[in-house]
């Protein structure tokens, strides 16, 4: 039965050994305890439980050091600093520890060295980790993961990104599916990411130099502007559950041209994060691209969307539950998880033809959005605010200490853009819709 004492001099100086190891828990300090061997030997211990990758919970003991050779003070102090590392920071420090020792202790390859990166990465929040790994796995191992950090050359590198460039030139001849690219894409993503690595396996005095910058990179990004019209709109909203996909899959499509927001923090919005009574999703730090709160104001359709999905989805965490159920099932799955990096993209790219719109990705209806609403008169600067558009801000103060969450104007954006959908997707015939002109004219009673 665990035992809890006062962690002062007199108590612990008097504690006998016993016939086996007994372990002392402190008074008001949690998983901070003494363990007492049968020889007399007195160790001031840290204990705490961590999830593995595999959803397992083990259990971690830290060895603080020996009483009295360290100590209470000592003890209490680096107890307090483990303690905030593992609860306040999610570190799990004796796996930490053990890594640092391996990189240490002589040469890794990137396969192994870029599992700390990732680590890294998570530890530091960042948003498209998952994205990383799938990169690393598909291009950069199978041409460099067996090589030590510091044997990787040049050479290695330009094989990474011929190798990318020749899969998409294949693609686009034998895939009718696939949307024609050049590859280039892939190739500038992939190898930031594996500049990245290098730059921390430098930074950590592993290896002397980064190989990817001794090459002249063949990757490039575009910025996509397409931007749906009306008349595609009608299009898209009166079409896109009628084209076989699944419904749940085609109302997260819908909701993210109704919300204004990013497919992937559609993907994977919870029902926690739902507020019913203020029709407003409020996202924390740790679900935003943008790493800061963001309060979305629902509006009808919005709210309607997910009314329509709580049959298939209400007994997971998640809205759009990843399910390819077609209609609501008897019995509610409550392990649905959110719906891959890819998914809505490929089911845009199979199904684009029977809808009747071409080139379109999902990220357009989010920009199509933000877009229109601002094209019949509404100031930039809502639309920005809702869509969760980073601001050019460089007065760093104003940045911290304004934190007004400008619930007045999202709202007054989201109340217009139902407007303009009303005013589309409500005609009952693609004849019907209105021009730009039109709409401006019926939004200026509003403004």
């Amino acid at each position: 039965m665990p035992q809890t004492i006062k962690f002062i001099d007199s108590v612990i100086r008097n504690l006998k050994p016993t016939s086996k190891r007994e372990t002392y828990w402190c008074d008001g300090a949690p998983s901070f305890g003494l363990r007492v061997t049968p020889h007399g030997s007195k160790t001031f211990v840290f204990k705490y439980t961590v999830t593995l990758s595999n959803s397992n919970r083990t259990t971690r003991w830290v060895t603080i050091g020996k009483y009295p050779e360290i100590s209470i003070r000592s003890a209490r102090t680096q107890y307090t600093e483990l303690y905030e590392q593992v609860h306040d920071y999610g570190h799990d420090v004796v796996a930490e520890k053990k890594e640092e020792e391996k990189i240490q202790s002589g040469k890794l390859t990137v396969e192994q060295f870029t599992q700390v990166y990732l680590e890294t990465g998570r530890q530091k929040g960042k948003v498209d980790i998952k994205t990383e790994e799938h990169s690393f796995k598909r291009d950069v191992f199978p041409v460099i993961g067996a090589k030590n950090l510091d044997e990787v050359t040049p050479d290695d590198i330009e094989k990474i990104q011929s190798i990318i460039l020749h899969r998409a030139k294949e693609k686009n001849k034998t895939n009718k599916n696939f949307a024609r690219r050049s590859g280039r894409g892939a190739v500038y993503h992939t190898l930031a990411y594996t500049r990245q690595m290098f730059n921390l396996a430098l930074k950590k005095g592993l290896i002397d130099h980064n190989p990817v910058y001794a090459i002249d990179s063949l990757g490039s990004i575009k910025a996509r502007d397409r931007v749906l019209d009306f008349k595609e709109i009608w299009l898209f909203w009166n079409g896109i559950e009628n084209i076989g996909l699944p419904p749940v899959t085609a109302k997260l499509l819908k909701f993210i041209l109704a919300s204004m927001q990013r497919g992937n923090e559609v993907r994977h919005m919870r029902y926690e994060a739902y507020k019913p009574d203020e029709k407003i999703w409020q996202m924390t730090m740790e679900e935003t691209k943008n790493r800061t709160m963001h309060r979305v104001p629902l509006n009808k359709y919005a709210l309607d969307i997910i009314k329509s999905v709580r049959p298939y989805t209400e007994s997971c965490p998640y809205v759009f539950g990843a399910t390819r159920a077609l209609s609501p099932p008897d019995e509610l799955k409550d392990d649905l998880i959110p719906l891959g990096n890819t998914a809505l993209s490929q089911a845009i790219r199979k199904k684009r033809d029977d809808i009747g719109i071409n080139d379109f990705t999902p990220h357009d209806l989010r920009r199509t959005a933000a877009t229109w609403i601002t094209g019949v008169g509404l100031p930039e600067l809502y639309a920005r605010l809702v869509s969760f558009i980073a601001s050019n801000m460089s007065n760093t103060t104003s940045h911290v200490y304004v934190q007004y969450s400008y619930d007045f104007e999202k709202r007054r954006a989201v109340d217009i853009w139902e407007y303009v959908l009303d005013q589309i997707v409500q005609c009952p015939t693609i004849e019907d819709v209105p021009s730009l002109d039109e709409l401006r004219s019926r939004v200026s009673g509003l403004l």
